[in-house]
């Protein structure tokens, strides 16, 4: 056993990615007694930090830089973690089990691949390219905050999460905002219906002009024509989604597929190799870009490395703040699942149920029921479906016996 915690005290964990998930794995392993060496190699100049707010409070200055650091060079330190940053990593020599660096080749036992991903691009006229911008880094929300306080007119190019986000945030500004989404409802991917009419609602409300279900064209004199409306905006933000940044892992014969392929316990194909967070694509087929899937395959990864219990599953959560309405939805909301609207003062949620048991919550300026609803899907009771109708009543108050709920049903 000496052996065996001697050797586990040389070990190397690379880390390629210094955002969110690099940095949740390097701390979770310290967290669980990893005692070897951890390099953390990033390209950016910044150390790791938290995305989400780029597009609203770090862009409105509501939020500052620091609040969104994940992993300070000083806690880096503390914590006995190699921080490397603007460092590129160029290849990965899996024979070798190494990494080759501007500076050299690194050793390692375990890689972790948290390379995460990168804006999609529309191939726009150069008046247009000129003028257009994404938000990935904290540097693009840099560039885009210094275009908003002078652009008279805004047009957001994709009605998701990230582009709806954006929209509000230049009409605080004072731009005004057109937000242009092909698709006939906004975040249609991912949202049912009920919550895209919400989303629509809240950006007419803020002063947004929705442009749905139409397919722009661009003008080389820097316009953009969507159905009989023609645009001539001072700055354009591209919402159209991220890449995968899984060029090292094709190039080192790792199976990819718009992200690095990997099983339930986030490990490539390669035993030495993982791969984590907006990068990698799951057991059961898709990528999940969210905050919480971040640090819960970070963290998984670093129970595997250390021998201690993965956490216990927990239902999808996601938020997302639209002006002054804070999104949340938990678990599986699909549309066809049987829904029940509750409506609690100027907040409400719509609840998604399999028969009697909850599946999901969609909650809107409704921070308990979301709360409530995180409850009642961890005990996997049933619910009465007469009670849930009651927004007074709490949700974990309305739970009966399944069997009960069952019987019912059979009469």
């Amino acid at each position: 056993m000496a052996d065996m915690k001697r050797d586990k005290s040389m070990e190397t964990v690379v880390i390629v990615g210094a955002g969110q998930a690099g940095a949740a794995l390097a701390v979770s392993l310290r967290e669980f007694g990893f005692a070897g060496a951890i390099e953390i190699l990033g390209n950016e100049a910044h150390p790791p930090y938290e995305r989400p707010e780029l597009s609203k409070g770090y862009v409105t200055e509501t939020v500052g830089f620091d609040a969104l650091v994940a992993l300070d060079p000083e806690k880096a330190k503390e914590l006995d973690i190699s921080l490397r940053l603007s460092c590129d990593v160029l290849e990965i020599d899996r024979v070798g089990s190494r990494v080759r660096t501007a500076a050299g080749w690194i050793g390692y036992d375990h890689l972790i691949l948290a390379t995460g991903g990168q804006a999609r691009r529309l191939p726009l006229p150069e008046a247009l390219a000129q003028k257009a911008f994404a938000i990935r880094t904290r540097d693009d929300a840099d560039a885009i905050r210094a275009r908003l306080t002078d652009a008279a007119s805004v047009v957001v190019i994709g009605g998701g999460w990230l582009g709806t986000e954006a929209a509000v945030t230049a009409r605080s500004f004072g731009a005004k905002v057109d937000l242009i989404e092909t698709a006939p409802r906004l975040c249609a991917r991912v949202a049912p219906v009920w919550l895209s009419e919400r989303l629509a609602e809240i950006q007419t409300e803020a002063g947004v002009t929705l442009h749905l279900g139409e397919v722009p064209s661009f003008g080389e004199d820097g316009s953009i024509q969507i159905g009989e409306t023609r645009l001539m905006p001072d700055l354009v933000i591209e919402a159209i989604g991220m890449t995968a940044h899984d060029r090292l892992a094709r190039e080192a014969g790792l199976e990819c597929a718009d992200g690095i392929v990997v099983d339930a316990q986030n490990q490539t194909g390669d035993p030495k190799i993982y791969a984590i967070g907006d990068c990698a694509r799951g057991a059961d087929g898709m990528r999940r870009e969210s905050w919480q899937y971040a640090n819960q395959s970070a963290q998984n990864v670093a129970a595997q490395l250390t021998a201690q219990p993965r956490q216990k599953p927990e239902p999808r959560w996601f938020w997302s703040v639209q002006g002054k309405s804070r999104v949340q939805m938990l678990g599986d909301c699909p549309e066809g699942a049987t829904q029940f609207l509750r409506r609690a003062g100027k907040g409400e949620s719509c609840l998604f149920l399999s028969g009697a048991t909850l599946v999901g919550c969609i909650a809107i300026d409704n921070p308990r029921d979301i709360a409530e609803a995180r409850k009642v899907m961890s005990s996997r009771q049933a619910l009465d479906l007469d009670l849930i109708s009651d927004p007074k009543i709490p949700l974990s108050k309305a739970l009966v016996d399944a069997r009960e709920v069952l019987a019912n049903y059979q009469t």
